[in-house]
């Protein structure tokens, strides 16, 4: 019986993890390495002499020849670690091409020890590695993986609008869609030929076509004010406390913070809040045309970015929810631009990651490093990725939410 891809994976990873462990276990550890394929991903282990790239090709197809340009001495050895061999690679200019083939779905890795040498039992190392990359069966296509969506618990059907929501009338929408290429993706499987765009730090652009029924969505996102009065009526206790309102000095609602945006919770404490109100989350989708309007406007007041209108952190933190009137969207909603993001009703797993989806920005963008989350206010179209990993880790000082209803059709 053929063994699974994962399997031959973790056949080919293991031994690598094993004997540089040391280097792994360092803090000298450079994330997103720029490679020579659009599909394929590399970190840096090390910064001194002996140095590493581990590689991921992400793609469907195998790619080969030149993976990387490194720095190097003109005396560097350099490894290929899955093939067991050491590679011909000559300095240009203190720089080296690192060529080779990397499987679809699969990995490489590269190794040098610069001036100090290889060790005395890396040549076993290498032998062993050539021994199990000749053993191996050839891999049967790589599977893409299929997110799960959570289904969407539907609130009662209104007749009439809830106070403080507008009505969105259903329809069939078409909505251009992008976000920022990161190495855990956006949705784990989009449709061929859907997406533009390529490359960790580009942006990708799609289209996705939807049905939507007659919803109404809140005109701002929850204020600490109504988080606090679904506490007092509610009783509500996350089973996990860690950061849960970690801005409320002594459990209270900060002093004039009021009516600012409820944050540090976690998407299980805002399910919690909107069911006790009645109501459920809006989906990205919903969230989306309530901000754009029919006219598919790029911010919630035109095709063009203000400043004046939204909260890009000119204060240092939040502000009201009603602070930038200028800045609703057709619908009258205030606030889809900046100030916090917004958690949606998205819930996902793909088999690696839970995850959900986030819109709006917020009025804090970490500088430094493409690395960091994406930052700052961002147009309705974009919407970023959020691994759910811990309610203490989950709850942020930048991300609240707001709630939808679904309503009888006219």
């Amino acid at each position: 019986m053929e063994p699974a891809p994962r399997i031959l994976t973790l056949r080919d990873m293991l031994p690598v993890q094993r004997y540089f462990a040391d280097l792994f276990a360092g803090e000298a550890w450079i994330p997103l390495v720029r490679t020579e394929h659009a599909d394929t991903f590399a970190s840096q282990w090390g910064d001194g002499p002996v140095r590493l790239w581990t590689l991921v090709n992400r793609g469907e197809q195998a790619v080969e020849g030149t993976l990387l340009h490194v720095a190097s001495d003109a005396n560097d050895r350099f490894y290929d670690l899955i093939g067991g061999k050491e590679v011909a690679a000559a300095a240009v200019e203190g720089r080296v091409a690192l060529r080779g083939t990397l499987p679809a779905r699969g990995i490489g890795a590269f190794c040098t020890f610069g001036n100090n040498g290889a060790p005395e039992d890396f040549r076993r190392f290498l032998a062993a590695q050539r021994a199990r990359n000749a053993a191996r069966v050839e891999q049967s296509p790589p599977q893409r993986a299929t997110a799960r969506r959570q289904p969407v618990k539907r609130t009662r059907l209104y007749d009439k609008i809830p106070e403080g929501m507008a009505r969105i009338e259903g329809r069939r929408v078409s909505l251009s869609v992008e976000f920022q290429i990161r190495e855990c993706g956006y949705y784990a499987a989009s449709p061929e030929g859907q997406i533009k765009g390529s490359g960790t730090g580009k942006k990708a652009v799609f289209t996705i076509e939807a049905d939507l029924e007659d919803y109404a969505i809140d005109l701002t996102p929850v204020t600490n004010a109504q988080y606090a009065e679904f506490l007092r009526a509610s009783g509500y206790r996350p089973r996990i406390e860690e950061r849960f309102l970690a801005h409320w000095p002594g459990g209270a609602v900060p002093p004039g913070k009021a009516d600012h945006p409820v944050v540090y919770v976690d998407l299980d404490d805002a399910r919690a809040f909107a069911a006790w109100a009645g109501k459920r989350l809006p989906t990205e989708l919903e969230w989306q045309y309530a901000a754009q309007g029919p006219d598919a406007l790029l911010y919630p007041w035109g095709m063009e970015d203000n400043e004046a209108r939204r909260n890009g952190g000119q204060s240092g933190g939040t502000t009201a929810v009603t602070a930038y009137p200028s800045g609703r969207s057709p619908f009258g909603l205030w606030d889809c631009c900046g100030n916090v993001w917004e958690l949606t009703e998205s819930e996902s797993c793909d088999g690696r990651n839970r995850y959900c989806l986030l819109k709006g920005g917020s009025y804090y963008r970490a500088e430094g490093s493409s690395w960091y989350f994406d930052g700052g206010p961002q147009n309705n179209r974009h919407v970023a990725k959020m691994l759910l990993a811990w309610p203490g880790l989950d709850r942020a000082a930048t991300l609240g939410f707001r709630c939808a209803v679904d309503l009888k059709s006219r």
